[in-house]
């Protein structure tokens, strides 16, 4: 059932994401093309119009982009890129290291299947932020809406442009694609920290021998607690005035610390647990206090509009994730804990449950051709995504038509065939049971079939054995006066 309501809420999704890349690119009467887009870009930073309502910096222009080459918005010499760019990488690598879901969707998921639909669902997930950026974000820019900073940094650019190209529809469209994503993350979310909660410290600290049935409980305390914190936490914040780009940018700062050590952790024998601690509090100590600092020195106060500004953050994001790797590296050189890996598998369950994988699925060789797979088709990903193709864009400096119109076929294209991978192969896993499932609901007769003969062959062992059927009786009143206590307890 979560499953399936997983894949509708992905559904929903990338059926937006396409409609809009499509909209902007190819059927909207405002835009409708690369040419078009790319014109307009051109026309907005050619204006020199110096305003203070889109833009909250003072001096700071309307159309060009200061800092970028040509003041142009289509070109990879951008410092200020460069500087979003550390930011973003070292704070997605925080929310993936330090987000208990995706360890939690890891435990789930087959062994032997776990690496490579994590790399495809990378590749499947950078199409939202890339082909929704070159579509509804180019949009806006290309439309020149007047969008002020603050709207800006609340993530009003998409619905903006929705807005603008497709009118009430597209606020609809774009406001459902934004609720299924948000219920998706947020259930998630619950299921993770309730894991947490639950396993790590409960079963583990509070009481060791709980049941089933009791942590269950405890798991739905956890949900609900957890879930109306969220509600009121969001609250604060919005009230408080931090937007989503703020908090976008200083999440590195805050959780970027314990990246490094949680790798050393999974991938290195020597890792230490209390250099793991002290690496992760004191990276994140240090990179708040340069976070701070380097605002007050550099703009004289301290406040969201000044902390949000990209020199203190790429220097609280850098200190927070290097600080963190280094404390963890050096405790664990001088006091290697030297971890046996075999203790994983003496982990106590809950349930003394059968597992359904089969014994080849944790067999030791087939773990690591999947340990060197993973290895060497991310790292060769990561080199070219990260590296190698800003690299090769620098050349063309200021883009012209032709380099911009194949930059937009690749996001169109990445979109659409990321949108049909994340539908398609789903259904085509589970076609099987799809399938028993539908013969099941509109052709009964062989299941029928198989029930009479069942009762058929029943019938006859308790008329030939007399006990049998006594010892039947006896065992359904067992099994009914079992369920009513479990009910009862429950």
């Amino acid at each position: 059932m979560n499953s399936c309501c997983f894949f509708v809420l992905f559904v929903l999704v990338h059926v937006a994401l396409v409609i809009f890349v499509y909209l902007v690119y190819t059927a909207s009467s405002q835009l409708g093309s690369p040419g078009v887009v790319y014109r307009r870009l051109m026309e907005v930073t050619s204006k020199s119009r110096t305003c203070s309502d889109p833009i909250s910096h003072a001096g700071q222009a309307c159309g060009p982009v200061k800092g970028n080459y040509n003041g142009s918005y289509l070109t990879m010499l951008s410092p200020g890129g460069l500087v979003f760019g550390i930011i973003n990488i070292v704070g997605n690598f925080g929310t993936v290291f330090v987000d208990n879901g995706y360890w939690v969707s890891a435990i789930a998921a087959r062994p032997s299947s776990t690496h490579k639909g994590y790399l495809l669902g990378g590749l499947v997930w950078f199409a939202v932020p890339f082909s929704l950026a070159t579509s509804l974000g180019l949009g806006a820019l290309a439309l020149d809406l007047p969008i002020s900073q603050a709207e800006a940094s609340r993530g009003l650019v998409p619905p903006a442009t929705a807005t603008a190209l497709m009118g009430k529809s597209g606020s609809v469209l774009l406001l459902t694609m934004l609720f299924m994503a948000v219920t998706s993350a947020g259930s998630s979310e619950l299921i993770a920290v309730s894991s947490l909660c639950t396993y790590d410290i409960y079963r583990t600290y509070i009481n060791p021998n709980a049941s089933g049935k009791k942590i269950l409980r405890v798991s739905r305390a956890v949900v609900l607690g957890f879930g109306c914190f969220m509600g009121l936490l969001a609250v604060i914040l919005n009230k408080a005035g931090v937007s989503l780009g703020w908090m976008y940018l200083a999440m590195g700062v805050l959780i970027g610390s314990a990246v490094i050590p949680i790798a050393f952790m999974l991938l290195w024998r020597k890792a230490n647990a209390i250099g793991a601690i002290l690496g992760t509090v004191i990276g994140c100590v240090l990179g708040i206090t340069t976070w701070l600092s380097v605002t007050s020195i550099e703009y004289g106060r301290i406040d969201l509009d000044t902390t949000g500004r990209n020199a203190p953050m790429l220097a609280g994001n850098l200190v927070s994730i290097l600080t963190g790797g280094a404390v963890h590296a050096v405790c664990s050189l001088v006091w290697p804990q030297n971890y046996e890996w075999d203790t994983t598998r003496k982990i106590t369950t809950v349930e003394k449950d059968r597992s359904e994988l089969p014994a080849e699925e944790f067999k030791e060789e087939k773990l690591k051709r999947a340990k060197a797979w993973i290895v060497r088709w991310g790292v060769a990903f990561t080199l070219v995504i990260v590296v190698l193709w800003p690299l090769l864009s620098l050349p063309a400096k200021e883009f012209n038509l032709g380099y911009f119109t194949f930059w937009a076929v690749i996001a169109i294209a990445w979109g659409t065939i990321g949108s049909a991978v994340i539908i398609a192969l789903p259904l085509i896993e589970s076609w099987g049971t799809i399938r028993n499932v539908c013969l099941g609901m509109f052709t009964n007769d062989r299941l029928m079939e198989k029930l009479e003969e069942i009762d058929t062959k029943l019938q006859t062992i308790i008329l030939t054995i007399p006990e049998a059927e006594k010892m039947y009786v006896l065992e359904k009143d067992k099994a009914t006066a079992k369920r009513r206590e479990t009910e009862h307890e429950a």
